[in-house]
């Protein structure tokens, strides 16, 4: 069960005002300038929202701090907002009041009484890659007066980017239907990521043992370089060195300049390949457009054998030019690049290890690199370079399959939402004639669709069929009318409410609260607002959703049956701060005080 029980307000001079509220609706009435949207935005507020109240006219010089007592799972706690942003209070009922907390650490204490699973908030974590508390979950608890009668985007909040950044993720999460093999695929890539995080640092190892063993075998005047899989000769060699017996010769050894003349002629050659390459594809890709016109032009004129001779050369030029391509293809592969590049690198290799030859080293400098050697080769590393790209391959095949079912939606999850959309409108049909022309359209009804977050009205039109044979098909239906658009948006929240209360799987604060929605309908079609509702509990429970709704029309013309009602507006105060005077009502009374002299 969930309950807010109360709002107790401290003016700046020490006096107390308390709103009381009971399960299921509370109803507040109060003509325009009363605080309906105040005591909206209020709500929110004392939830963790970062509304600066001492900016607000409203409550600046007379609000002190507010507190609000409620009620989740026999639990009761107290929270409390003062004028200051980062001195808020969080704690039992049953306690005093306790030690400030900031604003952060007062939504995290807010977060673990919504989200009591942690696991869950882990997984949607994992799921969605962002942050995803409470206050994300609040778009599905406030209806305002700004952006009624939206069906595209339908949730208010999601106006502001804080919120519509998260709807897709959210949305993604609602409604997956893979999401055993998604937490299954998680945990496999987050174990591959640490295991490749491990190789990389034994790989970098490698390396660097690996330079240094040759970077040190240069001073040896050897010709032997280390490939991490020569130990034993490399071993072989420090003993003869050791043994003070003169290291073998090998054939005689270029210059560093014909060396570099050979690595320059190599590069240029790369590059004239790589280029000759690129020319042959966009070739090929441009003669693959030739082949589209030419098929176009023979299909046009392919009964008339007048044209032959204008077509036939054209053909002749491409198939010469298709050969063209295939034995440039032939003449240059990839693999001759792959071939060259692996020269390359045995010529700058060759350059490093000649370069030693001019250099000259004592007797201490190459005892400390035979030392440094024989230290560095006792070392247990290996090169990691296949597993590093196995694993790596692996990541790329979790990530794609992840993006695949993360992008899966469950289709009978979101046939039953939307028939709950409909159900609910429909059940307004005896008092409303706008619930009730709908229904007269054959097939109406209305579709979720998730992308766009789109409540849309569909039904079924007889289209005329490329046989000439009539067939029904659904269509979408697009109405002009305000309260339709309201009463359809009023659906989809109280739908969104029933799914996520009924799932039990998401920090939600069980409220709805609703500003001024009577504003786009007659009198006629009011009572809507009250049935529809009344459907919504009957799947839903008072005890698991609370609704706070503000208007200036009697609850009755909405047809709705407050559990509590009380009027904004009365003797003992103005508007929703009981504490609060405008300057109007200032003026106001003056002139009664004069009136009564």
């Amino acid at each position: 069960m969930f309950k807010i029980s109360k709002l107790i307000m401290y003016s700046i001079d020490d006096k107390i005002f308390t709103y009381e509220f009971e399960l299921g609706i509370n109803y507040f009435r109060g003509k325009n300038s009363s605080g309906k949207t105040e005591f909206y935005n209020f709500i929110d507020f004392m939830f963790g929202s970062s509304d600066d109240i001492m900016k607000k006219p409203w409550y600046v010089d007379s609000l002190k701090k507010a507190t609000m007592i409620f009620e989740m799972d026999d639990i009761k706690y107290c929270i409390s907002r003062t004028r200051e942003p980062d001195i808020n209070y969080l704690y039992y009922f049953e306690e005093s009041e306790s030690d400030p907390i900031d604003l952060r650490e007062y939504k995290d204490k807010l977060n673990s009484i919504f989200a009591r699973d942690i696991n869950l908030l882990k997984d949607i974590r994992n799921f969605t890659d962002e942050e995803l508390t409470y206050r994300s979950f609040t778009m599905f608890n406030f209806l305002g007066e700004k952006r009624q009668g939206a069906i595209h985007d339908f949730l208010d909040k999601c106006s502001d980017v804080r919120y519509s950044v998260k709807l897709s993720p959210i949305l993604n999460f609602i409604f997956n239907k893979n999401l055993e093999k998604i937490y299954e695929l998680q945990k496999e890539l987050e174990d591959m990521i640490a295991d490749l995080k491990e190789m990389e640092i034994n790989s970098a190892r490698y390396d660097f043992i690996l330079k240094q063993v040759n970077n040190n075998l240069q001073k040896l005047d050897g010709n032997i370089w280390y490939t991490g899989k020569n130990v034993d000769d490399i071993r072989k060699h420090l003993n003869t060195i050791k043994n003070m017996q003169n290291t073998e010769k090998k054939k005689k050894e270029k210059n560093i300049a014909d060396l570099e003349v050979m690595f320059n002629n190599i590069s240029e050659q790369i590059k004239v390949y790589e280029n000759s390459i690129s020319d042959t594809k966009q070739f090929e890709k441009d003669n693959e457009n030739r082949k589209l016109l030419l098929s176009k032009l023979d299909d046009l004129i392919k009964e008339n054998d007048d044209f032959d001779y204008l077509v036939e050369p054209l053909k002749n030029l491409l198939t010469n030019i298709e050969n063209t391509i295939a034995f440039s293809k032939y003449v240059i592969s990839d693999n001759t690049i792959k071939e060259l590049k692996k020269q390359k690198e045995k010529l700058r290799i060759e350059i490093r290890r000649n370069d030693s030859r001019f250099k000259i080293y004592t007797l201490e400098d190459k005892s400390k690199s035979i030392a440094l050697i024989e230290d560095y080769l006792s070392t247990d590393v290996h090169s990691l370079d296949e597993e590093i790209k196995a694993k790596k391959k692996r990541i790329r095949e979790i990530r794609e399959e992840l993006k695949a079912l993360q992008a899966s939606d469950d289709s009978k999850k979101i046939r039953e939402i939307s028939e709950y959309i409909t159900n609910l409108y429909y059940s307004a049909k005896e008092i409303s004639s706008v619930v009730e022309d709908d229904m007269n359209q054959e097939g109406f009804k209305i579709q979720y669709f998730k992308r766009g977050n789109i409540l849309q009205p569909v039904v079924t039109k007889v289209i005329e069929a490329d046989n000439n044979m009539d067939e029904k098909k659904e269509v979408n239906y697009y109405i002009g009318s305000m309260a339709r658009h309201t009463l359809i948006q009023l659906c989809g929240y109280l739908a969104f409410l029933n799914l996520l209360l009924k799932d039990k799987r998401y920090p939600l604060i069980p409220i709805l609260v609703i500003d001024h929605i009577s504003k786009p309908f007659d009198e006629k079609n009011s009572k809507a607002i009250g049935k529809v509702i009344s459907m919504a509990y009957e799947s839903i429970g008072k005890e698991n959703l609370q609704i706070f709704m503000f208007d200036d029309e009697q609850f009755e013309t909405l047809s709705i049956q407050p559990d509590h009602f009380e009027n904004l507006v009365n003797e003992n105060k103005t508007g929703f701060n009981p504490f609060f005077i405008s300057y109007s009502n200032e003026i106001e009374n003056i002139d009664n005080s004069d009136e009564e002299e």
